[in-house]
């Protein structure tokens, strides 16, 4: 595995696989508790039309790292993973159990539709 220091990804374009200009690399988010790269945080293109893009309240990009396909003198982001606000879906959670003080939530299962679809 190749290491590269964060401090030499920013500034660095992000482009998606089929060629839209996204922005360009301005921090990243981490979990805390573990230390894992969640977030690409990135400066949005001036021309990129960011409505349905997932933004911060600064408006600036969130991109998943799951979305990274390559890395080098720009980032390659894979537009199917890419994380837009008609993607996002929350579930609605119920309460499964409750153990030792702490509540686990389940998402809620669908009720069956009756009649018609």
């Amino acid at each position: 595995m190749v290491k590269i220091m964060a401090s030499k990804l920013r500034d660095v374009e992000l482009i998606t696989d089929t060629g839209v200009r996204l922005g360009w690399v301005y921090d990243f988010s981490f979990d805390e508790e573990t230390g894992n790269l969640l977030v690409i945080v990135a400066e949005p293109d001036e021309d990129l039309d960011t409505t349905d893009f997932v933004t911060d309240h600064e408006g600036l990009l969130l991109i998943p790292v799951s979305a990274v396909k390559s890395i080098g003198e720009v980032i390659i982001i894979d537009s199917t993973k890419l994380a837009v606000k008609s993607k996002l879906r929350r579930p609605t959670l119920v309460k499964k159990k409750v153990v030792e003080g702490s509540t686990e939530f389940a998402p809620a299962e669908k009720p069956p539709r009756e009649g018609g679809l």
